[in-house]
């Protein structure tokens, strides 16, 4: 199977689908893993050893959220490198069918530079201060204490994602009311997004994601004990 779309993690697991080995940066694909000696090369400090020839999985995820397996051999491991040869004629299989649009609960706090309603601009001398409630690939769920915008509006926006800053323009589709009739957030999507910024989003998701399921197989774990 050709990869699809830009690969942000790589899961290696073993026989019984136990993860030995979850990474998002320091790794190589080839441009299809379904070429002869397709070698997956991850590099890293104290990696776990694994005998040679031993057969694992290989999970790819995508920025778009597509987990595709595959079945590998071990051809290389030490503590800084681990080599993996992904099968020939092996059947890989989607795991996760694509969603480009998953969305993540956070608590980030950010601020608005100025906004669009209809041809004028309005430039913020004192930016407003936000709180980003939820974030995927398409756009935020924002509230906003200080004032208060209108469907159609376009924002520009600037949060900072896991030491990094996104900084983009999003149009307001939804206004979300309470019971007493006020505002309680703003449902936007972004506009423009480069490439860059695109992946700077499905990275920060997916450290949400891994923080989760670790969390999850600590409480697992302790109620094993």
């Amino acid at each position: 199977m050709i990869l699809g779309g830009k690969v942000i993690k790589v899961e290696v697991l073993d026989d019984k689908n136990v993860r030995i080995l979850e990474v998002d940066k320091n790794f190589v694909l080839p441009k299809s893993m379904s070429d002869e000696d397709s070698i997956v090369m991850i590099k890293g400090r104290n990696l776990p050893e694994l005998d040679y020839n031993k057969i694992v999985s290989v999970v790819t995820t995508t920025k778009g959220n597509d987990r595709i397996k595959y079945t590998g051999a071990v051809t290389m491991s030490i503590d800084s490198q681990l080599n993996i040869r992904i099968l020939r004629n092996n059947d890989s299989q989607v795991l996760q069918e694509r969603r480009r649009y998953f969305k993540v609960k956070v608590d980030e706090l950010g601020r608005i530079l100025y906004y669009i309603r209809g041809e004028n601009t309005e430039r913020l001398d004192v930016p407003a201060r936000i709180k980003v409630l939820d974030i995927n690939v398409g756009g935020v769920f924002i509230t906003c204490e200080h004032m208060e915008f209108e469907k159609l509006d376009v924002i520009c926006l600037e949060v900072e994602l896991a030491g990094e800053d996104l900084m983009s323009e999003a149009k307001i589709l939804r206004v979300q009311h309470g019971e007493d009739g006020n505002i309680i957030g703003y449902g936007c999507a972004f506009q423009g997004l480069t490439a860059a910024q695109e992946d700077l989003i499905g990275r920060f998701i997916m450290k949400i994601q891994s923080r989760l399921r670790q969390k999850e197989e600590e409480i697992e774990e302790l109620r094993r004990l």
